[in-house]
């Protein structure tokens, strides 16, 4: 007997530079593209503030703690349509600032993951503490679920499904438009190596230093064939997560059991 199908949205939109409210609200809108049963909306990388690793003085004063009031607003919005929510904030712990993966649920479980790769060629370096521990592999409604956030695409050690713990892998992103190929590539790629699906979020529109993005957020399915993107203005990517074609596919292409065996070694700071 199979889970059931995962339904799943990926909201798409422009986020405004630095106005936490406004993001917000440009989400909770967006919800009327959403079905009302759907399991699990994703958000893109960073979507109450954009992408701004390099203004240390702006960091500071928008980052937030995990009790603080946007994952309060999550909460109450994944509790009042009967949802998870995943995408990454703006985190602050022990006056260290993070870009934090989350996934909030209707009935209040929540789990963070702090970004390990960061992306040196915008300055995330110099303002984000990296994590420091693996994403853990998150389990809702009979399905296994991990999160990583954009750069860390680029690392396939990082993302390695082994032995099929986990049948969905999240990927939340600011990722341009000069290296949107490698974006399309590389989900493409980690969904046939992993043997899952691969569902990728990014934003669109431009930000305030006028570098582009033009979206193309995608599911796409363990066969490496895209199942679902973005179809004109509407923001929300809408689609069902067969775990029955999922199932049949690694019993009858197992190769997940060939995978060659490895272990990371310990992460220590500089």
């Amino acid at each position: 007997m199979f889970a059931n199908d995962l339904k799943i949205s990926l909201i798409e939109t422009d986020v405004v530079w630095e106005n936490k409210k406004a993001n917000m609200n440009q989400f909770e809108e967006s919800l009327r593209f959403v079905p009302y049963n759907t399991d699990l909306i994703v958000l893109p990388e960073l979507f109450t503030t954009g992408f701004i690793a390099e203004d240390h003085e702006a960091v500071a004063n928008l980052a937030e703690k995990n009790t603080d009031a946007t994952m309060q607003a999550l909460h109450r919005i994944a509790e009042e349509h009967n949802t998870a929510i995943a995408g990454s904030y703006l985190a602050r712990t022990a006056g260290l600032f993070f870009n934090r993966a989350f996934m909030v649920e209707s009935n209040g479980d929540e789990n963070f993951y702090d970004k390990h790769h960061l992306f040196r060629m915008g300055g995330e370096r110099l303002t984000f503490k990296e994590g420091k521990k693996k994403p853990e592999v998150l389990r809702y409604r009979g399905w296994n679920i991990m999160i990583v956030v954009c750069y860390d695409l680029r690392f396939p050690v990082w993302c390695r499904n082994t032995d099929n713990k986990y049948d969905v892998l999240i990927v939340v992103a600011n990722w341009p438009k000069d290296r949107i190929e490698a974006w399309k590539t590389l989900l493409k790629a980690r969904a046939i190596e992993n043997g899952c699906y691969v569902c990728g979020v990014n934003r669109c529109g431009t930000d305030i230093n006028g570098l582009e993005f033009t979206g193309d957020s995608m599911i796409v399915d363990f066969k490496g064939e895209v199942i679902a993107k973005r179809e004109g203005a509407t923001p929300a990517i809408n689609a069902e997560l067969s775990r029955e074609a999922l199932e049949k596919f690694r019993q009858h292409f197992p190769a997940w059991k060939d995978a060659d065996k490895f272990e990371l070694t310990e992460y220590k700071d500089d």
